[in-house]
């Protein structure tokens, strides 16, 4: 419904003040009612070729409203005008700062 969602129980819940709601309740919150019959995880983290509501874990990576939400870090330098730039971790041929420092050497 476009609302944000709140990630933990308010702190007036009746049995979990403010904890953690867990994937099972995210999800039906987000309209997956047969999120109590899936499995937290598939084993080892591997999912079978094709499926597409095989586990909880599966469902929040493939959701829209979980996959394109900026970084605390990211919100915060948009709201001042700046650029946030991820460069990749394990190829640092591609990284800017390395390619100056090795066109130095």
């Amino acid at each position: 419904n476009g609302k944000p969602q709140s990630l933990y129980f308010s702190n007036n819940h009746p049995t979990h003040p403010g904890l953690f709601k867990g994937m099972e309740v995210i999800l039906e919150e987000c309209s997956y009612l047969n999120a109590q019959t899936l499995c937290a995880q598939c084993p080892d983290f591997k999912c079978k070729k094709g499926a597409v509501n095989c586990c909880c874990c599966w469902l929040l990576f493939s959701e829209p409203d979980f996959v394109n939400i900026d970084s605390i870090l990211e919100g915060h330098c948009h709201e001042h005008g700046f650029t946030v730039l991820f460069l990749p971790k394990f190829h640092c041929e591609l990284n800017f700062i390395k390619m100056c420092w090795g066109f130095a050497k």
